[in-house]
């Protein structure tokens, strides 16, 4: 019969796991390498299967860590719900809740819910992954999220979903931009314009790729990069422009979008925010 487990035992092989390897996942516990692996040669020992397999240096699981690591997770968020029961008030909401939000609506939006929602619900944890609208959507059906933020990119039969806000598309540019001071910019004017843009991976691009079409224009890609964070803040260095949600301009002080954000543009213009966009 397989020896007891230890709780550290279980820590130390979804680090693993999560890691594909030994070495990082001694980082991110802050141990030692060998501890690590010396852990996990015991935990295999005494459960008498093999959990690992190497592929390169790359450490995958077996079909056996695998089922291991389902029973894990659970374990686990069970211990942590029970401990934070013991240490709460009786009555309070008690357990954990993990979200998922894209890049975009992360600083903008998730630091406030934060404060409010703890303030509220303090006795309740709380993780926040940031990612993209399509890998919210399987990790909520896969059971791995409680709720998401995003934009909507399919219905699934199996979610409930519910739209928070409808936002603009805007084209945002730097202070030092020639455009910097134009109220109102022809689309037509954006046809070989220096743009930065997100990889088509992210739904924004995909977006913004469906309007450049729909007019017309091919502006001149300057480069692909998948940090929100970075690609506002290399706009002035590279004096160029990019198309996001008007709530993009929230992480950024030093780039300039129009404010009469929501005034109907003339036909065929566009103010720098205002191409409405809904999140549908």
């Amino acid at each position: 019969m397989p020896e007891p487990l230890d709780i550290r035992h279980l820590r130390y092989f979804l680090a693993v796991a999560e890691a594909g390897s030994f070495s990082r996942a001694a980082d991110r516990l802050g141990i030692s390498q060998p501890s690590v692996s010396q852990q996990m040669r015991d935990l295999e020992t005494g459960l008498r299967v093999p959990l690992f397999q190497r592929r390169g240096k790359r450490i995958l699981l077996t079909p056996r860590g695998m089922i291991f690591q389902e029973h894990a997770r659970v374990v686990l968020h069970q211990l942590e719900n029970f401990l934070q029961e013991l240490n709460s008030e009786p009555g309070q909401l008690r357990g954990a809740l993990h979200l998922g939000v894209i890049p975009v609506l992360n600083v903008p939006l998730v630091p406030q819910l934060l404060g409010f929602f703890t303030a509220d619900h303090p006795a309740i944890s709380i993780t926040v992954e940031e990612i993209s609208s399509t890998e919210i959507e399987t990790a909520l059906e896969e059971g791995r999220m409680d709720v998401g933020l995003g934009f909507l990119t399919r219905h699934s039969p199996n979610l409930r979903y519910e739209r928070l806000c409808t936002d603009e598309f805007a084209l945002i540019v730097a202070q030092n931009h020639p455009w910097a001071d134009r109220r109102v910019v022809h689309f037509s004017q954006l046809h070989q314009q220096r743009l930065l843009q997100l990889p088509d991976t992210f739904v924004m691009r995909r977006m913004t790729d469906e309007i450049c079409r729909k007019h017309q224009v091919r502006p001149h890609m300057v480069a692909e990069i998948n940090a929100i964070e970075t690609l506002l803040r290399s706009l002035a260095p590279l004096r160029a422009a990019t198309l996001m949600p008007k709530i993009a301009r929230e992480r950024e002080s030093e780039i300039k979008g129009d404010p009469t954000a929501g005034k109907k543009a003339r036909p065929g213009y566009w103010p720098l925010a205002a191409r409405r966009f809904s999140s549908e």
